[in-house]
């Protein structure tokens, strides 16, 4: 999938998929894995629960949105303030 320019994540926790976990842009160790998962991992879930892993999920995708968002709205208002400013200080004989 990565070849494919694919996002991967990967979930363990043993030794074994610790490739994986290295490999991945997102992996998640379980908190009750090895410590040689839990290095080579991006994140560790301490309660060993996958829902828990959604909710991040969910929660990333929403702050980005909200920031793609914020972003969008401040390009906006300051492009046309900036031009707002350039038309008057022109149209009075400012320069």
């Amino acid at each position: 999938m990565q070849a494919l320019n694919e996002a991967v994540a990967v979930t363990g926790d043993g030794t074994n998929d610790a490739p994986a976990l290295r490999a991945a842009h997102g992996g998640c160790a379980m908190g009750s894995g090895t410590e040689v998962a839990k290095q080579a991992s991006k994140m560790v879930i301490l309660d060993d629960n996958l829902a828990s892993l959604a909710k991040a999920v969910l929660w990333g995708r929403s702050i980005r949105e909200n920031v793609r968002k914020f972003l969008a709205f401040q390009l906006t208002i300051n492009v046309s303030a900036g031009l707002f400013t350039l038309i008057m200080v022109s149209s009075s004989g400012g320069w």
